[in-house]
């Protein structure tokens, strides 16, 4: 016959038979703390399966958002050359404008062909091969006379927004041609706006500003 006199007899055998323990509990307990555990280690799993479900949505957004994102990237760069050609035939259909507004007298353009033949006819030692092949892509050269029937000759670039990148081919291909003609030189940029660098150079009188029509603006 089990005697219990004190709690430490309670407590002893309770840990010697379970099954008085969990009868114990069950008295004790409400059904809520009972089921507890069960409960949480369900809350845990349903949790769990949540955060994995987010993570893959996640994923699906992420590799959606990044698609896009080339996918816009793609399109301003389509949007920037095509400006960036518009600039460009725009420039060379109003040559002759340049070269007025400069204080000369067109007399042509030159091909890519003929600065191809340039090169040909031309010291181009100590240049190199990429910018020499720039210079061949040179957005417009004119050729022009001054008021004493002077040959001189014009690099020019033209973009959309003129920038350092501009600034610096045209004046290169100033030097280019000076080199290889012997005749004087002169850079500009052709484009509908600039950086602020590029205007700085412009107000320092470094380089010639054509500017270009914004088609994109509304009409008054």
């Amino acid at each position: 016959m089990v005697t219990i006199s004190t709690p430490e007899d309670l407590l002893r055998v309770l840990r010697e038979n379970p099954e008085w323990k969990e009868a114990v509990r069950r008295e004790i307990l409400t059904e809520e703390l009972i089921n507890l555990p069960a409960r949480f280690d369900r809350f845990v799993a349903t949790t769990e399966q949540f955060i994995e479900e987010q993570r893959r949505f996640n994923d699906r957004v992420e590799g959606f958002i990044e698609r896009t994102d080339r996918r816009f990237s793609r399109i301003e760069d389509d949007i920037s050359n095509m400006r960036g050609e518009h600039a460009r035939n725009t420039a060379i259909g109003e040559a002759a404008d340049i070269a007025e507004n400069m204080g000369f007298q067109m007399i042509r353009v030159l091909s890519r062909d003929d600065l191809r033949e340039l090169l040909h006819t031309s010291d181009t030692s100590g240049i190199a091969t990429p910018e020499l092949q720039s210079f061949r892509r040179a957005d417009l050269v004119i050729e022009a006379a001054d008021a004493d029937g002077n040959i001189h000759y014009i690099a020019v670039e033209a973009s959309n927004t003129g920038d350092e990148r501009d600034t610096r081919r045209a004046i290169r291909n100033a030097e280019f041609l000076a080199r290889f003609t012997g005749q004087p030189t002169h850079s500009a940029v052709a484009s509908v706006r600039n950086d602020r660098r590029v205007q700085q150079t412009i107000d320092r009188g470094e380089i010639y500003w054509y500017e270009l029509a914004d088609r994109d603006a509304q009409p008054e």
